[in-house]
């Protein structure tokens, strides 16, 4: 089945289009017991990418905050993509670079420009957990609209090739 580019507007509507690429490999883990935090916990990998992920509680005032703000209270700058501002995640802290090319087995290398949806087989994914023992979801907001609870958990995790890799607790 193929979606057209012009409805994939959201993260959780990315879902569908990496659905149709995905295999059964297991996923990868990046977080594996529950923290405890009592705010929000943010968990970053960067997969292939060149960067230093991390599992982080952010304290938030309030029972809720914007997902883009607890990200950056985590000490991760990201960045939308032009076309679709910041309900694509398209780079974190500048990752993937716009000068260097990702490289993903099976497919052509490509130079991440930021100016629409990512290709399929590389991006970042957002996912959210509702408590500490939890399952992980595709988020079904962008980053940018998401509103995340206190006591929930929020994963960016840059997915390539045909499987994709959750933020897990077991």
């Amino acid at each position: 089945m193929s979606i057209p580019r012009a409805l994939l507007t959201t993260s959780g509507l990315l879902l569908a289009l990496t659905l149709t690429t995905c295999t059964s490999a297991p996923a990868e883990t990046i977080s594996e017991e529950p923290s405890g935090c009592n705010g929000v916990e943010v968990v970053v990998n960067f997969g292939v990418l060149d960067g230093t992920g991390s599992t982080t509680c952010v304290d938030i005032s309030g029972d809720s905050a914007k997902a883009i703000d607890v990200v950056h209270e985590a000490g991760f700058e990201t960045e939308g993509t032009a076309t679709y501002g910041d309900a694509i995640v398209c780079r974190v802290n500048g990752l993937p670079s716009p000068t260097e090319p990702v490289v993903v087995e099976g497919q052509a290398e490509f130079t991440e420009s930021c100016a629409d949806m990512p290709p399929a087989f590389a991006y970042w994914a957002l996912w959210q957990k509702s408590s500490a023992g939890g399952q992980w979801e595709y988020a079904q907001s962008g980053l940018g609209d998401l509103i995340i609870k206190k006591g929930e958990s929020l994963g960016l995790v840059f997915t390539t090739g045909e499987s994709t890799p959750t933020p897990v607790s077991e």
